[in-house]
């Protein structure tokens, strides 16, 4: 049976700060699902023509008065959340960059960790009785 974590990988990794921000090759490849971009608009569909059913509900109206705003808020919905989708994305990406700049202009800050097994962060431990 293979182990879950590959150890001569995970002990390969270069841990300063710079590799952590910087994307690798695989990196659209382990992080993307095909759900990624229909999830927001879906969502945005879902709370905006719910609303609409939601204040219908709560008025007693039947289901298929005002069709038309559903249909209407939850496109609303589905645009607006796609737009919030896109915003949120390059404003993550403009302050990854302006963490990975600040890294590379002051890289005596940011030196690697040293690395240690689990056995030497703990203290001896003497039972007390």
């Amino acid at each position: 049976m293979k182990p879950i974590v590959d150890y001569e990988v995970a002990a390969s990794v270069d841990p300063t700060p710079i590799n952590l921000l910087t994307p690798g090759p695989d990196f659209s490849k382990y992080h993307t699902t095909w759900l990624e971009d229909k999830w927001f608009p879906f969502m945005g569909f879902v709370l905006g023509a719910g609303s609409v059913w939601l204040t219908h509900t709560i008025n007693r109206r039947p289901f298929y008065a005002g069709l038309h705003l559903k249909l209407g808020a939850g496109i609303i919905g589905a645009t607006a959340l796609y737009y919030y989708k896109q915003y949120r994305t390059s404003y993550l990406a403009d302050k990854d960059a302006m963490y990975r700049h600040y890294i590379q202009l002051h890289p005596e800050d940011f030196q690697a960790p040293e690395r240690k097994k689990v056995g030497e962060l703990f203290k001896e431990w003497v039972p007390v009785r």
